[in-house]
């Protein structure tokens, strides 16, 4: 029974690892998960899909904002139709022309604007660590995309940002300060 459960371990392993994600960043070259905004500061978010390797012609996600976040206005590239809301129940986007998912290996699905009347924690607010999550739609249940022109559903990947992160202080120290600790 245990050799059975490895295996089956084993062959489940290759699709997980190369599944398709997508996730909130806060620059516009998908690289930053991280924020601290500034009291009462408008602010944008990108949602980007990673690794989709077919023509994607369209999404579907909803995302989850911390209380004291507010979501000003979703954009989506020129084209596309989006149908539902972001928050509740989610967002169904249909893309045309499809993107490429292979060049240069991620797509700009939406662009949401934010607005922060509460602040970080550090700036004397109440906000910490606070998730801005991709999760599935409350339709459907799912978190998914499609690839043209078979039109077959693929399941993505939710990514968790975080606003306002906890940031841990470190100190410099020599190495023979650190091993004179133990």
């Amino acid at each position: 029974m245990r050799a059975a459960i490895i295996a089956m371990l084993i062959l489940l392993l290759p699709g997980a690892l190369c599944a398709a994600s997508i996730g909130v960043y806060f620059t516009f070259i998908p690289s930053q998960m991280h924020y601290s905004p500034m009291p009462f500061e408008q602010f944008k978010g990108y949602v980007y899909a990673f690794g989709a390797n077919c023509y994607l012609d369209a999404a579907e996600f909803r995302v989850t904002v911390p209380a004291g976040i507010v979501i000003q206005s979703v954009t989506v590239p020129a084209g596309s139709l989006m149908l539902g809301d972001i928050i509740n129940p989610g967002l169904s986007i249909t893309y045309w022309p499809p993107m490429d998912g292979w060049n240069p290996g991620y797509n700009l699905l939406a662009e949401i604007n934010f607005f922060a009347p509460v602040w970080c924690y550090s700036s004397g607010g109440t906000l910490i660590d606070a998730p801005i999550s991709i999760v599935p739609t409350i339709d459907s249940g799912a978190l998914q995309y499609s690839c043209w022109p078979e039109n077959y559903l693929l399941p993505f990947h939710g990514f968790t940002s975080i606003l306002c992160p906890d940031m841990v202080a470190t100190q410099d120290k020599s190495w023979g300060a650190i091993k004179s600790l133990f």
